[in-house]
């Protein structure tokens, strides 16, 4: 960033929440990783949040700044949750086209934009995140505002023949082109993104470096696949060690296996949990040594689905502990809840296993958080292939999560894997998350924008 320019940041949600009750405001942290991650990197910056409260009271908390969108439940619910996440996830059945989702989410977009225009100066940057918001650079462009806008889409970003499917696809394709960057998570997202844009919009593209070629001037394109606050994690685990030990003690097993998601259909719970359980019919020895503890996060969104889905599960954990439990001995524990990301690292610290296996992620940020809590290089990282993390975390053991008897197979892996073998994977995992961590995911993101 040059001198005297500022930043703004835009998100539909703030890394920070008032809450009312009878004992007052209380300001409390977004939960969730990537909010607190990237509101700590990009304080250095001396940026404004702009974004959109969940909390009932939505008072502007400094440095967040609140937007007044209307039609907020169809904004948050609608079309970015039952188009665009099912969409990019590649489960296009689950998607639901209604044309008052898609105005509320036009709306929202440019109820965001008016806000950010009347604040805005010669040399400033905005940052819009994430794809609730991919309107929102075309708007500013449109007023002609005088910063220069860079988008971040968060999420995969699906090839031409998924995509297609929407019918507003031109327009969140025109309105991310609104501004002077993309970033995307990883290769592949970004040759699908040019792939939409010459499909769709029959504009030129160009392959290296990538970018959209407009009549007046040329958007960059670029993958960047977001970090974790690595070292606030190992500090953090470094301070549990009592937690730790008391967490192992109460799980009673020799061998502690994690998964940890947001009850989310692209997260592959249902199939992690057959996985496991073939794991545990296929190899005997390990049924009273081996302990699986499931946090399923509750989702924030009302979409249709999540509840048949949260019924699957608590089925199938049902059977589990059915077939398996011996002796007052459980071989998985299911946690309906939602942990404070300082609780969440003492459960990372303990796990000897993480199994992070999504049918589908922009990045799995759970992988690279398990492996920053592992600087004693004790752990194995079980990942799914169809997660963006998998491009960076190749020394991890990577896996089709559609296929359980693979899911078998590396798990089986993973716990009988001798140590030097463990200790060599971990090593080079936790220098790669070390060295990319968010602050220097920002700082490159920005320095892309300002350039």
């Amino acid at each position: 960033m040059t001198p005297g320019s500022r930043l703004l940041f835009l998100s539909h949600r703030p890394p920070l929440e008032l809450y009312e009750s009878h004992r007052g405001a209380r300001v409390a942290h977004t939960m969730g990783a990537l909010a607190g991650a990237i509101d700590r990197a990009v304080a250095a910056f001396g940026a404004t949040w702009e974004a959109w409260s969940a909390a009932s009271v939505a008072r502007d908390t400094p440095p967040v700044r609140m937007v007044r969108v209307r039609d907020m439940d169809t904004f948050q619910a609608g079309f970015g949750n039952q188009v665009l996440w099912p969409l990019c996830h590649i489960f296009p059945s689950r998607c639901t086209f209604q044309p008052a989702s898609w105005a509320a989410y036009r709306s929202a977009n440019e109820a965001f934009a008016t806000e950010a225009r009347s604040r805005l100066a010669a040399g400033d940057l905005v940052w819009v995140n994430d794809f609730h918001l991919a309107l929102v650079p075309g708007f500013l462009r449109a007023v002609g505002v005088p910063a220069r806008v860079g988008a971040f889409w968060h999420i995969p970003f699906p090839p031409p023949a998924v995509f297609g499917i929407c019918p507003w696809r031109t327009d969140v394709l025109g309105g991310l082109l609104g501004g002077d960057v993309v970033g995307l998570q990883t290769d592949a997202d970004v040759r699908n993104f040019l792939d939409c844009v010459t499909a769709f919009l029959g504009l030129r593209v160009s392959a290296d470096p990538p970018a959209v070629v407009l009549p007046d001037r040329r958007v960059d394109v670029f993958a960047l696949p977001v970090g974790i606050d690595a070292a606030r994690l190992r500090g953090r685990t470094s301070e549990a060690a009592d937690e730790v030990r008391e967490l192992r003690r109460t799980l009673g097993a020799d061998v502690v296996v994690l998964g940890v998601d947001r009850l989310d259909y692209a997260k592959g719970i249902p199939e992690r949990l057959l996985g496991f359980e073939r794991f545990l019919e296929r190899h005997a020895d390990w049924r009273r040594r081996v302990a699986l503890v499931q946090i399923a996060v509750p989702t924030q969104f009302h979409v249709p689905g999540f509840r048949d889905m949260k019924r699957q599960v608590d089925e199938s954990v049902g059977r589990i502990l059915g077939r398996y439990t011996y002796d007052g001995r459980a071989p998985l524990a299911y946690l309906y809840t939602a942990f404070d990301h300082d609780r969440l690292a003492a459960y990372y610290a303990a796990a000897d296993v993480a199994l992070v296996t999504p049918l589908r992620d922009g990045m799995s940020l759970v992988a690279k958080e398990y492996v920053a809590c592992h600087a004693d290089g004790r752990g194995v990282l079980v990942l799914s292939e169809f997660a963006g993390a998998a491009a960076e975390l190749g020394d991890a053991l990577l896996v089709n999560p559609y296929d359980p008897e693979a899911m078998r197979r590396q798990l089986h892996a993973a716990v009988t894997m001798p140590e030097p073998e463990r200790r060599r994977r971990m090593a080079a995992l936790g220098a790669r998350v070390r060295e990319h961590d968010v602050h220097w995911w920002t700082a490159q993101f920005l320095a892309r924008l300002a350039a």
